[in-house]
């Protein structure tokens, strides 16, 4: 499900939350806010479509 560029993603993810505390201990609020509203919108995406992939596998 999760394919080879998972690593990529968490990756990503990863650096996107450090970019976003770093904002946050430099002052800038609205690129700390930017920033943890794109990791949460892609980690509910990610619960979503991990549901959906649960869904498919019940199913013979």
């Amino acid at each position: 499900m999760y394919g080879p560029l998972n690593g990529v993603r968490v990756a990503l993810v990863t650096l996107a939350v450090l970019a976003a505390l770093m904002a946050l201990v430099l002052g800038y609020w609205t690129v700390t806010l930017i920033l943890l509203i794109g990791v949460a919108l892609h980690g509910f995406g990610w619960l979503y479509l991990a549901q959906q992939a649960k869904g498919d596998t019940d199913q013979p």
